[in-house]
């Protein structure tokens, strides 16, 4: 007999994914396709100074708000979920002041750490960017509790076109840094001002008791999840704040350029399944075994897919990003070979991740982002000491990832079983 409710159910899961996943691959598109003018038009030098800019806005905003916004697909009425929207919007903002605080003390000292004088100047405007993050990611989930995927795709949208424009539009006024910088700030604005706009945000009085109580409710959120993420992003982004201490900036633009076009499959697929997995994990973690059924059959799909797309990019990625992005950007298909591997198995896991969420394994997942930034922390030291080129680090850190992930993948199933 057909189970009609489950075939529904499922329906709506796909139709949900296709809703975000139209946003997100027009918003990905969109830079991809300007790649080929962007790398032209700029030096890889001004896009590794980019690429450093924006490593540490993604890092410091990816914990400005305690990930308190991840608690809202858990809260059960309205009133708790705009007080904590309004929570995550206000630890945000105290964060980001005192982030700028800190870079003004410390201007000079950040400088010289990370040898990049051209940095000097946007080194301000990083806190604008850092809350703008943690805004954004805030309203994103309270749009995403109240299921319009549609604005959450919209918002997408907006911010690479706007990023994109300025890109493109810039250098005909002032050449150098500025469009690239100018660009991210704007675009990084715009989303979440688009979403609170369209949201129509409203509450008649602030309770700070409520306040309180929400914040020790989800005291995990800061205290696991947050820590988790910071580790996660560092040891995602640590190579991009270390190739300036270490090699060169533009270096830095060669590798970034690199990692932008192979994390196109995540921004195309994984986030989108991320945020509707997680809403849809939480409504059948407690149905039984169909949080299992879920998971093994997202983790078969995105298998699937991932040795598709990145088995058959090994063979052609080289000679691919010399046609498209010039002579020049060969040396990015040369790092691209070597971290295929660990974008096999990344793919699979990172879609899926939000399973700690909705299972609140936030102290497993923190243990396990501080495995993966000590692999990483560990990789890289060890590769300067032996006084290994890029290249054979690149080749340590894609190994040991993959591992990693591939066990990762298997913790994923046992919490879905309730193991």
């Amino acid at each position: 007999m057909v189970n009609f409710k489950k075939d529904f159910k499922d329906s709506v899961f796909y139709k949900n994914i296709f809703t975000l996943l139209k946003g997100t691959v027009l918003a990905q598109l969109i830079p991809l396709i300007i790649s080929p003018f962007i790398t032209r038009l700029y030096s890889p030098k001004e896009l590794g100074v980019l690429a450093l800019f924006t490593s540490i806005s993604i890092v410091l905003g990816s914990v400005v708000n305690g990930r308190y916004e991840q608690a809202l697909v858990l809260v059960k009425t309205d009133k708790e979920a705009k007080h904590l929207t309004i929570l995550s919007l206000l630890v945000s903002l105290i964060v980001s002041v005192i982030l700028f605080l800190i870079f003004i003390l410390f201007k000079s000292h950040l400088i010289e750490f990370f040898n990049e004088p051209d940095l000097a100047y946007w080194f301000f405007f990083i806190p604008i960017v850092v809350f703008s993050v943690g805004a954004y990611n805030t309203l994103n989930y309270y749009e995403l509790r109240k299921k319009n995927f549609k604005t959450i795709s919209n918002s997408e949208i907006y911010r690479s076109t706007s990023f994109s424009i300025i890109q493109l539009s810039f250098p005909l006024v002032k050449s150098g840094l500025y469009g690239l910088i100018i660009g991210k700030i704007i675009s990084s604005l715009i989303a979440p001002f688009y979403l609170w706009k369209v949201s129509k945000f409203e509450i008649d009085k602030v309770n700070t008791s409520l306040l309180l109580i929400l914040a020790k409710r989800f005291i995990d959120f800061p205290k696991y999840t947050n820590f988790s993420i910071l580790l996660n992003n560092l040891s995602i982004n640590a190579i991009n704040l270390l190739i300036p201490v270490l090699y060169s900036t533009s270096l830095l633009g060669l590798y970034s350029l690199m990692y932008k076009v192979l994390a196109t499959p995540f921004a195309f697929l994984g986030n989108t399944i991320n945020q509707v997995f997680l809403e849809d994990i939480v409504s059948k973690k407690n149905e039984l075994d169909q949080a299992y059924i879920l998971t093994k059959r997202m983790v078969i799909q995105l298998t699937l897919v991932s040795i598709l797309f990145f088995g058959g990019a090994f063979f052609i990625v080289e000679d691919l990003f010399a046609f498209v992005f010039g002579e020049d950007w060969r040396m990015s298909g040369v790092y691209a070979k070597s971290l295929i591997p660990f974008f096999i198995f990344k793919f699979i896991a990172s879609p899926l991740t939000s399973i700690h969420t909705a299972f609140e394994k936030q102290k497993l997942s923190f243990n396990l982002q501080l495995i993966m930034f000590v692999l990483s922390m560990g990789s890289l030291l060890y590769a300067h000491i032996k006084l290994w080129g890029f290249e054979q680090y690149l080749l340590l850190f894609s190994m040991l990832m993959s591992i990693f992930y591939i066990c990762r993948v298997i913790i994923i199933l046992k919490i879905a079983k309730n193991q």
